[in-house]
């Protein structure tokens, strides 16, 4: 199977896979950020910090612990202030590592900025990292940033920064470069503005001691408008020496991919060689897309053939610099099979919880993974290459038909889902609790007094929360699932004149009402004619001469 679009959760994480070079993951984070424990090492990664309005990016942590990655099933607690993550459709999520990384994907409904926080508690020792993500408008003319040149330079700063791309606009003194450090944000002294160019003059970080600063850089257009145009580039420049030969992986995104290959792969690092890299997967050459001294972009090799030892399994990715000689590895690529789902059981649950868990069928299953049920985010409970245990969420009903729709199961990391309508349906079910109403006793009487009872007889009326006689509201009481007691209003703005034989105060009948009753899920049932007014005439008629 390709990689798939799942509508509000994942649609945008295989476009993300296929962006420029500036939708790259982000710098890391530094080792004691948000004043943490110095033990634990948080680097925040994304596919893409600039993703359209409504649709999903990947958001990656690797996590180490005293220089080791952190051990699997380490949770790692994520939180935005803006859109929901595609595993729990909440604004809150605690994937687990595996070989020290752990992934998920954030959907924004609008355009806005999220700020993406993850935290990480190692042996009673706690740290946290920060991401600023910045969910564009859906338009084809917004500013866009498609390379920088050069991609490193001396952390004593001084270097010219060139930000090649389109859309830009406005002068110097209306734009604005900031550079993002280990936590430390420094102006650029912005040169020139061009609709193609924006050039800038980068700060110095010259108080950090590593020898390879990866810098999260902010272009911000219009800051004299209501409404700036920020543009995040997360991995366009990097801090450090050009004489540094040797090539260093810190992530790599997806970390996961099919037998088939061509896997469209970024890797992140320093040292580079924009002469010239080879990338192995396993034993295998990958096809090189683009390399700048901090990131490479590849295609994976596929599994099948020449590539037969990786089949289904774990590779270790290997960077050689071809002029130096210079190789590392020690990250992991894992090749599977295409994501297929093949049954689910069970396969319908009632519309209102508690819900009972869930298992899916199939093959291809790499955790993390984002699982809707009819279209509903489900809580992952667990994960195996073959199956998935989940718990529906709660959906929104606002009729009273059943909720049908596919199973979709997406493996995060890299964006290979189960093609649409390929696998099993699920059902919300909703008709089997429509309330029904059978009966009212009495049927008729006297309501001029407002305080007449009647008792609907029916099924299914626990959840009743309005009741209308002809229209008109009234309180009511529910007794029990087959049972509600109801007063009839009275709200006749004129008492009825009366008709021969009838004379004052004798009853009459008025009207032949419907009951309706709603349920706070939308669902309706009326009893047609259910209730017979009568009300005392007061006027006799005028004799006719």
């Amino acid at each position: 199977m390709r990689r798939t679009a799942i509508a509000l959760t994942l649609l945008a994480l295989v476009a993300g896979f296929y962006a420029c070079s500036a939708d790259a993951p982000t710098a890391p984070r530094p080792p004691n950020g948000g004043g943490g424990s110095s033990a634990i090492t948080i680097q925040l990664f994304t596919s893409d910090a600039n993703p359209k309005a409504g649709t999903c990016t990947l958001v990656q942590a690797v996590v180490s612990f005293n220089g080791n990655p952190v051990p699997d099933g380490t949770a790692v607690a994520f939180s935005t202030d803006f859109g929901t993550f595609s595993q729990s459709g909440l604004p809150l999520v605690s994937p687990v590592t595996q070989n020290g990384s752990a992934v998920t994907a954030l959907c924004g409904p609008a355009a806005g900025q999220a700020r993406v926080r993850a935290s990480v508690t190692v042996q009673g020792q706690t740290n946290a990292a920060n991401l600023n993500i910045v969910f564009q408008p859906d338009s084809g003319t917004l500013p866009f940033v498609s390379s920088c040149s050069p991609s490193f330079g001396p952390k004593e700063g001084g270097s010219v920064l060139t930000l090649n791309g389109g859309r830009f606009f406005g002068t110097p003194g209306t734009t604005r470069v900031q550079f993002t450090v280990n936590g430390v944000t420094r102006d650029g002294v912005v040169q020139t503005v061009s609709e193609n160019q924006v050039t800038v003059l980068t700060p110095s970080f010259a108080e950090f001691a590593a020898p390879t600063l990866q810098a999260q850089v902010t272009l911000v257009l219009g800051t004299n408008q209501p409404v700036p145009i920020s543009v995040s580039l997360p991995n366009c420049f990097a801090f450090g020496s050009s004489a540094s030969g040797t090539p260093t992986i810190s992530a790599i995104l997806p970390s996961s991919g099919t037998n088939e290959g061509h896997t469209r792969v970024t890797i992140v690092g320093a040292g580079f060689s924009t002469q010239g890299v080879q990338v192995f997967f396993g034993g295998v050459e990958a096809s090189v897309v683009s390399v700048n001294y901090n990131q490479i972009v590849v295609l994976s090799p596929p599994a099948f053939g020449i590539g037969g030892g990786n089949l289904n399994q774990p590779v270790q990715v290997t960077v050689k610099n071809i002029g130096s000689g210079a190789v590392s590895n020690g990250i992991s690529f894992t090749y599977g099979p295409p994501v297929k789902v093949t049954s689910v059981a069970p396969g319908e649950v009632s519309a209102t919880p508690p819900f009972p868990q869930v298992t899916i069928f199939g093959q291809g299953f790499q955790a993390p993974v984002a699982v809707t049920l009819a279209g509903i985010p489900a809580t992952i409970v667990s994960v195996a290459a073959t199956e998935i245990v989940v718990i529906p969420s709660a959906p929104q009903i606002s009729g009273c038909t059943d909720l049908s729709g596919p199973v979709q199961v997406v493996n995060i990391n890299s964006g290979d889902g189960n093609a649409l309508g390929s696998g099993p349906s699920f059902v919300y079910l909703v008709a089997q609790f429509k309330p029904v109403l059978n009966a009212a006793t009495p049927a008729s009487g006297d309501a001029s007094s407002g305080a007449l009872q009647i008792t609907l007889i029916g099924q299914n009326l626990s959840r009743v929360v309005r009741v209308t006689i002809g229209g008109r509201s009234t309180t009511f009481t529910v007794v029990n699932d087959g049972t509600i007691t109801a007063t009839v209003p009275d709200d006749f703005a004129t008492p009825p004149a009366c008709t021969p034989p009838n004379v004052p105060p004798d009853l009459q009948k008025v009207e032949e009402a419907d009951i309706v009753v709603t349920t706070d899920n939308g669902c309706t049932d009326t009893l047609t004619k259910g209730f017979t007014y009568f009300l005392p005439c007061t006027v006799a008629p005028t004799p006719t001469p």
